[in-house]
């Protein structure tokens, strides 16, 4: 059974959400705005974290199953945008973590290259489905 597609939209939500509480904020001002952005980051982190270990998990359970090559190579793709959206929004975190959620001029470009780089996954992932 798989079960990284029913998990994976949670991080994804979350992000998204994220970024639109900092475009929110960014238009207004208001400090609420910067700490939603800020947990709803954090939650997607742990939302990720499962979301990447059942990936594996379901992947080398298909792996055992035996599959063609155009599975590993598409996941392979999926995987490092997944990565690079995980990498983005840590990085995000880390620096709201640091500077106590300060505002900054390049979080918004920040949130706005993860989100870019978490629809891609997304896309990425539902595009999996075809080869399996």
């Amino acid at each position: 059974m798989l079960i990284h597609p029913l998990v994976v939209h949670f991080p994804i939500a979350l992000w998204l959400a994220s970024t639109f509480f900092d475009v929110l904020d960014r238009r207004h001002a208001d400090p609420m705005f910067r700490r939603m952005a800020y947990w709803l980051v954090g939650l997607g982190l742990i939302g990720a974290a499962v979301s990447i270990a059942l990936g594996w998990t379901d992947l080398f359970a298909q792996e055992a199953q035996g599959v063609g090559t155009a599975l590993l190579v598409k996941h392979g793709y999926h995987s490092w945008a997944a990565y690079a959206a995980t990498t983005t929004y840590l990085a995000n975190f880390i620096w709201r973590w640091r500077t106590d959620n300060t505002a900054a001029d390049w979080i918004l470009p920040l949130s706005l290259l993860g989100a870019v780089l978490i629809a891609l996954t997304g896309w990425l992932g539902g595009d999996l489905r075809s080869v399996m």
